[in-house]
């Protein structure tokens, strides 16, 4: 059951958090497309991750494939520097259409911020969907945990605490609005 008081956000995920939910927990994705928002993917992002065969297995998990404008095609074609033409396809489709960019990539980071995207970590999608109570604190850390294990060069221990602490951190909040009622 979603929490009403939680905004409702549009995202465009990149390759990096798909693979890292698409591999530990891609359950989750629908979890979050209905609790915190709708999650888009480019085609050409789709198209670059191994672990999913056919954009059907997406849209089964609630994330909606969508073919970039030809305009931001070409400006990604024509870009240069340490990001890819996905990333800059995602860049460019997250600032036309006003959606929240889902990144750990640094590098596309630095250019969201440039050209003022908000951006989210892969994990605060975790951390979103439990305050939306979409899903435990413990779970929450479990699916974490299972990521950092999948892909420990970039999602290291200090970024799992981190994220430990805000989940921790939502719990002790939600007991102090709604105290007598039983967590998840």
């Amino acid at each position: 059951m979603r929490n009403e008081a939680v905004t409702m956000k549009l995202m465009i995920m990149d390759a990096c958090v798909l693979i890292d939910f698409v591999k530990t927990a891609p359950s989750v994705l629908a979890l979050i497309a209905d609790c915190v928002g709708p999650i888009h993917v480019l085609n050409a992002v789709v198209e670059e991750v191994n672990e999913i065969k056919a954009e059907d297995d997406l849209t089964a998990l609630g994330l909606t494939v969508v073919e970039p404008e030809i305009e931001d095609a070409y400006a990604a074609a024509s870009g240069s520097g340490p990001t890819s033409f996905q990333d800059r396809l995602c860049l460019l489709t997250a600032k036309r259409h006003g959606f929240h960019c889902v990144t750990n990539d640094t590098n596309l980071r630095k250019l969201c911020k440039a050209e003022a995207v908000s951006l989210l970590w892969g994990l605060e999608l975790l951390a979103e969907l439990h305050k939306a109570g979409g899903i435990s604190g413990k779970y929450a850390e479990q699916v974490a945990q299972a990521i950092r294990k999948s892909n420990p060069k970039h999602i290291t221990a200090k970024i799992i605490t981190d994220f430990l602490e805000i989940i921790r951190r939502q719990e002790s909040q939600s007991i102090r609005r709604n105290p007598g009622t039983p967590q998840k």
